[in-house]
């Protein structure tokens, strides 16, 4: 090697990665210990800020942490930048667009197609990237970022990463020509060409047709495009579009005088009438005949609707294609507020747990006191049930568990309900009986227990790997009467009792909220078909990270908790009918009776669903599916009347009122929980980080089974299957939750014990 050979050519060339980290180090980099891509230390923050020194590297060497090595980019590495092209045609198109910025230091990926480009400049870019573009995934790794080392090995290959240009880092001023060549991918979606819903309504003969001709000939007259039986344009109400609907995304049809819009929903004629100026009563009246026959729902009339893809033949019919984006929702203002702090508190955990969160938060507030007169002859209550669900650390999912936590005990403390250590014991806090160690307690618990008690059954259950109480539910028998108790809860009864060892329970209008966090392969761990068919996990709200998910810049500082967010939870609480005092007793609160205004809204959401349970179709629903299905009109109402109660914190109504805009903005939301069901069992069906993670839990239970009734030692598991010892403890800790290990000792070492599979337990 002569003289000339630039030094990051050599660090690069270092036969360990001992040898190179301490090459890198030499030129001023701040490295990182990584596992496959990802850091393999706990927080790496700060070494965004200060590179680490040579004791902590040697320290990460013999922790068996230096698998592989990152270098930290941005101000910490000397104004490092690299550009990641993921993608065998991103290099020639950069090359080709940038031929100057190329002959610098440059790296092939162990992927076999992907290069990164280094740069030194004198006014860091920002980090931005675009995924999925025609050429692959591009992104400039800049301020906050990281990217593997050479000789390190690609985790999915095993191949290194090797140079691919021997040359010095290129110094340039900045990157602004790169940062426009990136955005330019990014673009914007290309307006699709408008289609008519496939949720069509029938004409009910009902309708004024003079009233219907009126609104045909106002929507001409703006120039609407005619298509088919529809006049296409922009919406009557282009505040719910964040854009003012650019690109038209309203419809009304000249045959049912029905107007629809993919944001807004279904809309009736006499809020078309009403909001275009249109007067009913100048052209006879808005109904021709009495209203005496139900809304028809039909999915025949198609003809204008173009085919499914190829791809698409053998598959159910998906959730709607153009749901917006739930940055575009119409959320209320106090939602907002949760969702700007807890996103950027929780900056790499999805927004659809975020929002979900949220949700769950307003449900725990209101508890039972607000309710829907159903015309089907059911009351309905915004209680939730909800599990969060994603892969091991990379989502941070327990995020945004806990945020909401910290906003619930700051504003409304006592709607917390303790986690159930058996039926019994759970039975008995819903039924208000207060814990046998109550004398024992601070003055603070106890008030808390006491301002508690008139809502015992109507409050909200917080449960980290929820996973594990379902395990228990199916494995242990001191907890199988926990399985009815948690699905009977769901619907809310008015009374419910039970006879124990220490007498009569008695639960009273109850609404139980819960929110849990699990992994694909803690549900598939936990969990069996029976518990989809009886109707136990699709009472849950499956809530997976969102399509388009992208991890949102970090905070310098601790972002408080903004007193705004607490005290309108607490409003909201406290606006609604309260506990009152009776002589020496407290009497339960009353409850409130929404005015609704969208039920037709959501029996057409209901059988529109239903319609794709059919058991005829070409290619038949999941029966799994089905269930979730069959609650999603019910779930979708819920969120409606949280959305209803939140407005009307501002009016001086007597009650709230769910309007046909609250209907849509939660019909949406609950469209994007289909589509993340049907991702969720895919994740846990066919592939992904829910399937590597199944099987390395079925060969590390069969090795502990192995062992008989003395059961293994941890560490031999781990060697035997070649785990790291941090991923097999957490493997472990997974299966006891699910009982299906229990813990032991062994020689003084951590040790497990299979346990008995019970027949109608074991997966």
């Amino acid at each position: 090697m002569t003289e000339q050979t630039p030094a990051i050519v050599l660090a690069a060339q270092s036969k360990t990665i001992l040898e190179a980290a301490h090459a890198y180090h030499k030129l001023g980099f701040s490295l990182l210990p990584l596992h496959g891509k990802r850091p393999a230390v706990k927080e790496w923050t700060g070494f965004q800020h200060t590179a680490a020194d040579l004791p902590t590297i040697n320290t990460w060497h013999q922790a068996g942490l230096l698998h592989n090595l990152g270098i930290v980019c941005g101000a910490v590495s000397n104004n490092l930048v690299v550009l990641d092209l993921d993608g065998a045609a991103g290099y020639p198109a950069f090359a080709a667009t940038f031929p100057h910025f190329v002959e610098t230091y440059t790296v092939a990926t162990g992927g076999g197609i992907g290069k990164h480009i280094y740069w030194k400049v004198d006014q860091l870019p920002p980090a931005i990237k675009a995924m999925g573009t025609p050429i692959g995934n591009l992104e400039i790794c800049a301020e906050g970022r990281q990217v593997v080392l050479p000789p390190s090995l690609h985790p999915k290959t095993g191949q290194p990463y090797t140079i691919y240009k021997e040359a010095d880092i290129l110094k340039v001023a900045d990157l602004a020509e790169v940062v426009v060549w990136v955005e330019s991918f990014k673009g914007k979606p290309s307006p699709q060409i408008w289609q008519p819903p496939r949720l069509l309504l029938s004409p009910t003969g009902n309708l004024n047709p003079k009233v219907i001709d009126a609104l045909a000939h106002h929507f001409a007259g703006q120039g609407y495009k005619v298509y088919g039986d529809w006049l296409h344009g922009q919406c009557i109400y282009p505040q719910n579009h964040k854009n003012g609907d650019k690109n038209p995304s309203f419809g009304f049809n000249t045959q049912t005088g029905y107007g629809h819009c993919h944001v807004c929903g279904t809309m009736l004629a006499k809020d078309i009438c009403a909001s275009v100026g249109i007067r009913p009563e100048d052209y006879g009246g808005l109904i021709e005949n009495p209203y005496g026959q139900p809304l028809i729902i039909t999915t025949a009339n198609l003809s204008d609707v173009p085919p499914p893809d190829e791809h698409e033949a053998d598959t159910p019919t998906p959730p709607e294609a153009n749901l917006p984006p739930m940055s575009e929702l119409a959320l209320p203002k106090w939602l907002q507020m949760y969702l700007d702090w807890a996103g950027k508190t929780g900056n790499q955990t999805p927004m659809s747990f975020h929002l979900t969160a949220g949700l769950w938060l307003l449900s725990i507030a209101i508890g039972r006191r607000l309710y829907g007169a159903a015309p089907w002859g059911i009351n309905l209550y915004p209680n939730l049930y909800i599990m969060l669900v994603a892969s091991t650390t990379y989502y941070r999912k327990s995020t945004a568990y806990k945020l909401a936590e910290k906003v619930a005990r700051e504003a409304i403390p006592h709607m917390l309900m303790p986690t159930p250590g058996s039926p019994e014991r759970f039975q008995e806090s819903l039924s208000g009986k207060m814990p046998t160690n109550f004398d024992s307690l601070t003055d603070e618990q106890q008030n808390r227990l006491t301002k508690a008690k008139p809502f015992a059954a109507q409050r909200g259950l917080l449960k980290d790997e929820i996973a594990g109480l379902f395990g228990a539910i199916n494995r242990k028998d001191y907890m199988l009467g926990l399985k009815d108790l948690v699905m009977e809860l769901y619907d809310c009864p008015e009374y419910s009792d039970k006879d124990t060892q220490g007498g009569l329970t008695v639960v009273e209008r109850a609404a139980l909220s819960i929110l849990g966090v699990t992994t694909p392969a803690g549900i598939g761990a936990a969990t069996t078909h029976v518990d989809w068919s009886n109707g136990l996990l699709v009472r849950f709200a499956l809530i997976t990270p969102e399509n388009d998910y992208e991890e949102r810049p970090s905070l310098k500082d601790q972002l408080p908790l903004p007193q705004p967010l607490v005290e309108g939870l607490k409003r909201l609480h406290e606006q609604l009918p309260m506990p009152t005092e009776d002589g020496d007793k407290v009497q339960p609160p009353g409850e409130l009776r929404a005015t609704v205004e969208c039920w037709e809204d959501c029996q057409q959401y209901s059988e529109y669903l239903r319609q794709l349970c059919k058991p005829d179709q070409d290619a038949e629903l999941d029966e799994r599916l089905k269930g979730v299905y069959g609650r999603m009109h019910v779930q979708a109402f819920k969120l409606a009347m949280l959305l209803a109660a939140l407005d009307w914190l501002d009016t001086d109504q007597p009650t709230p009122t769910v309007t046909a805009l609250h209907w849509n903005t939660a019909r949406q939301i609950t469209e994007h929980w289909r589509r993340s069901a049907h991702r969720l069992l895919e994740q846990i069906d066919r592939s992904g980080e829910a399937r590597r993670e199944q099987s390395i839990q079925d060969r590390m239970l069969d090795a502990f089974r192995q062992g008989g009734a003395t059961g293994c030692k941890l560490r031999d598991v781990y060697r035997q299957l070649h785990l790291p010892a941090k991923q097999a403890r957490q493997m472990a800790n997974d299966l006891v939750l699910a009982g299906l290990l229990s813990e032991t000792l062994i020689d003084g070492a951590e040790g497990y014990i299979a346990r008995p599979s019970r027949e109608n337990g074991h997966r």
